[in-house]
Formats: C-alpha cells, structure tokens, sequence
C-alpha cells in the first residue's frame, strides 16, 4: 500500500542515447488519486505509464531483511531454524 506522507524511492523506465535503463529518486507522497502519484508536493507521476517501474518503501526493504538476517544468523547457531 502507498502511503501519503511517506518516503519513497521512485524508479522509472529512461531512455537516452545507449538505450533504456532505470532511475531512481528519492521523494515524498503527497497524494494520490487513482493511477495519479502526487510527489514532492508538486509532481504527478502516472503510475500506469510503460515507464514507471517501481514504488520502494526503503524503510519497510530495511527492515524485512534486518528480520532475515537476524533469522538466519539464529538458525546459524542453532536457537531458530524457522525461517517463517
């Protein structure tokens, strides 16, 4: 789910002389409307464009693999082989 007020880092589809590639920002949502993302307070991204690729939450990816790692380390010295 999107949140608004949240950070983000924003990944869309470029293209330039060597071809398609990917970049990323970081931005702020500051609303949202359908398929329209209101960035920054003042940016609109259609997230329904062949060139939006992705929406990260870095902090929520921080924090599911802060809980793999700390599973995998404790099953390393046998407290928790449970990685569910």
């Amino acid at each position: 789910m999107i949140e608004i007020g949240k950070d983000y880092r924003l990944v869309m589809i470029e293209r330039d002389d060597d071809g398609y590639h990917t970049g990323s920002i970081s931005v702020t949502v500051t609303g949202r409307d359908g398929n329209l993302l209101q960035v920054n307070g003042c940016e609109v991204i259609n997230m329904a464009s062949p060139l939006f690729h992705s929406l990260i939450d870095e902090e929520g990816r921080r924090a599911y693999f802060k809980r793999v790692n700390e599973k995998f380390e404790a099953s390393l010295s046998g407290e928790d082989g449970d990685f569910t």
